[in-house]
């Protein structure tokens, strides 16, 4: 297994848990457009379904119209769940409002850059090279890359080319030409953003839980279905779980583990939740994976003793024998 990387494991993780499942062949459309045929309707369901596209109007998607560098950049930036907000500015002159901040966010990251060092360009329309180079530097698929048929790949965007072609996401507009230099269609952009996705879940390694076990106020066990491969590491694991904690009184609470360890067989995940003490607590510890949440109920709260003003203060109890035995 080529081990994909903690940003992609994580965004894709991230992605999925908020579509609540996993994607699979859709029975019907979940989007109004009208425009939308069998061939783009699978991607284009799931990517609305998940809040990462939007039509050009209330009914259409625009499915044959060229996608424009500004409107990738909102894409994109949806799909991997960035920080829109607070990104840095990234230095472009020429950003409206409604991309600016997807832009910044991306710049940030590395994803893209400008077509000079002040100009992003985002009313151009992107072309098939631009997106290769979207899409694998976003996912980070360099690895992938294998050498393609097609005699029109070559320059800046050859390597990004070689990489979606090696994933399998890409063959090409035939079987010896990309069309690196030829516009992308909105539609054609939604398939390959889908196929992309679906390649890093189909090839990414996501823990799984079979079990949780608070084993005290400030450490939880959580025993995985299978043994964590070797190409992964702890930090791997705990990006891959979300972890909350649901009080009696209804409250909850999410929370990162303070430090965590990982067994020699590879199939124990122990959290150190010190920063979530549940000492005098009682509730519920919740673990959720990629496919579904685990849960532990515990109760931390403090046995309390009682006096009664009827009760013999002078009573003490007998070393050695029972309660009932001493009463007597």
């Amino acid at each position: 297994m080529k081990k994909l990387s903690l940003f992609t494991a994580a965004t894709a993780t991230t992605v999925a848990i908020s579509s609540l499942a996993v994607p699979a062949s859709a029975a019907e459309s979940s989007h109004p457009f009208t425009d939308v045929g069998s061939r783009y309707d699978e991607a284009v369901s799931f990517l609305y379904e998940i809040e990462v596209v939007n039509g050009v109007s209330a009914t259409k998607f625009g499915t044959s119209q060229t996608l424009t560098r500004g409107d990738a950049a909102v894409i994109l930036a949806n799909m991997l769940m960035l920080d829109t907000e607070s990104a840095p500015d990234a230095g472009f002159k020429d950003l409206n409002t409604r991309v600016k901040g997807s832009v910044n966010a991306l710049a940030e990251i590395g994803v893209i850059s400008g077509v000079t060092k002040t100009e992003f360009k985002p009313e151009l329309s992107l072309s098939r090279g631009a997106m290769a180079k979207f899409l694998v530097t976003a996912f980070e698929l360099e690895d992938y890359a294998e050498q393609t048929p097609f005699t029109d790949v070559g320059g800046v965007f050859k390597p990004y080319v070689e990489a979606l072609y090696g994933t399998g996401v890409t063959s090409g507009k035939t079987s010896t030409s990309y069309g690196t230099n030829l516009n992308i269609t909105r539609g054609e952009f939604a398939n390959l953003l889908y196929g992309t996705y679906l390649f890093v879940v189909e090839n990414s390694y996501f823990p799984l839980v079979a079990s949780v076990q608070v084993t005290s106020a400030t450490q939880t066990k959580i025993n995985l279905t299978e043994a964590v491969p070797a190409e992964y590491t702890k930090d791997d694991v705990a990006a891959g779980l979300y972890f909350s904690v649901q009080y009696s009184d209804g409250s909850v609470e999410e929370f990162e583990p303070a430090s965590y360890s990982l067994s020699t067989d590879r199939k124990t995940f122990v959290i150190n939740h010190t920063n979530v003490s549940l000492t005098g607590k009682k509730g519920t510890v919740i673990i959720e994976d990629f496919e579904s949440e685990a849960k532990a109920a515990f109760d931390f709260t403090a046995v309390k003793t009682t006096s009664s003003t009827n009760a013999d203060s002078s009573f003490v109890h007998t070393a050695g024998l029972p309660a009932t035995k001493a009463v007597e």
